[in-house]
């Protein structure tokens, strides 16, 4: 019975040391996941390294702005932009150039260049010129405008693409025979960016009077009829030819148009004046002056101008009485005209 007893005993001891080791094992994994969690979430985020990797070089188009910080920067990370200071003050952005700029972060310094390129060719505008038999001409006889944003003046030759129709190069400085020649000149900067080949006309003859040309450089004064009543033909002045529709906002270009407002607004004043109308009603014109193109639409071939008259009541209600387009000679085509104004 003793030895029962005492064997019991001994198993029951063995069971209760082995619930303990488990226990404190647990508790020790416990700590340590927790532990764990604690610096690799909590502590660990307060303070992260940053990361910075400087490009060795940047490019800016030269009389741009100064770029975005962050074309100096391959890899940014964990850094605030108010940490960062960029020092510019020995760059020129008018002037191409290799510029070495310095950057700061955290009272760390590194270097960069930028680099101040061109890459925009000019803009150039030509113009028709016209010489006597035995004159002599060049490039820069066809050039109207030309501007390149480097602020230098432009590089201007006649194009050695051109091509006639058996295939051989043109040489358009060579002609001399009396007749008219479409002649194409280029624009360059120096840092060798191109225009595409701009189309001129060259006339070559007696007393240098300009001929109509073959063809026109914009297309021709063909226009959408049924839809635009012309108050102001531009191509009547220009041989039959379309103006640069570039020009369309140009003062000068508008003048014919306003001109023809304005006379037909002194017009209508006098007309309106001896209507039957209330005269504490507020009377209102709209002079809608709008660009005509050609049907193609590579040039500009004039102008509409559309007159609008209402009358604007207390109530803020408002009645157009007269609404027409003017053409060309100044006449009237109504769309609207209820008190029979004249033509």
């Amino acid at each position: 019975m003793a030895g029962k007893f005492f064997n019991q005993k001994v198993k029951g001891s063995s069971n209760n040391n082995m619930k303990a080791y488990m226990i404190v094992g647990g508790c020790i994994l416990i700590i340590f996941i927790t532990v764990i969690i604690i610096v690799s979430v909590g502590g660990g985020s307060d303070n992260p390294e940053p990361v910075i990797e400087i490009n060795d070089s940047a490019d800016i188009e030269i009389n741009s702005s100064l770029p975005n910080m962050d074309v100096f920067f391959r890899e940014l990370q964990n850094v605030s932009e108010d940490d960062i200071d960029i020092d510019y003050s020995g760059v020129d952005l008018s002037a191409l150039g290799s510029y070495e700029v310095t950057i700061t972060i955290n009272d760390e310094t590194y270097e960069s260049t930028l680099n101040v390129i061109d890459v925009t060719a000019p803009e150039l505008i030509t113009k028709d010129y016209a010489i006597n038999v035995g004159q002599t001409y060049d490039a820069s006889d066809f050039v109207d405008t030309c501007s390149d944003n480097s602020g230098e003046e432009c590089i201007v030759e006649f194009s050695d693409s051109g091509r006639d129709e058996d295939g051989n190069n043109i040489d358009f400085s060579s002609y001399l025979a009396e007749g008219t020649y479409t002649i194409q000149i280029v624009a360059s900067d120096s840092s060798g960016n191109t225009t595409t080949p701009q189309n001129a006309t060259l006339t070559i003859g007696e007393g240098s009077g300009v001929v109509d040309p073959t063809t026109c450089r914009y297309g021709g004064s063909e226009y959408d009829s049924n839809t635009y009543i012309l108050g102001v033909n531009l191509t009547t002045a220009n041989n039959g030819c379309a103006l640069d529709l570039n020009l369309y906002h140009e003062e000068s270009t508008q003048q014919a148009a306003k001109d023809l407002a304005e006379a037909d607004t002194e017009k209508l004043q006098r007309e309106v004046y001896n209507l039957n109308i209330d005269k504490e009603i507020t009377r209102h014109l709209v002079q809608d002056i709008n660009p005509v193109l050609n049907t193609t639409g590579t040039g500009l071939v004039g102008y509409t101008v559309e007159m609008i008259l209402s009358l604007r009541y207390d109530d803020g209600s408002e009645e157009v009485i007269a609404r027409y387009f003017l053409d060309t000679n100044g006449k009237r085509i109504f769309s609207i005209n209820p008190y029979n104004l004249p033509e």
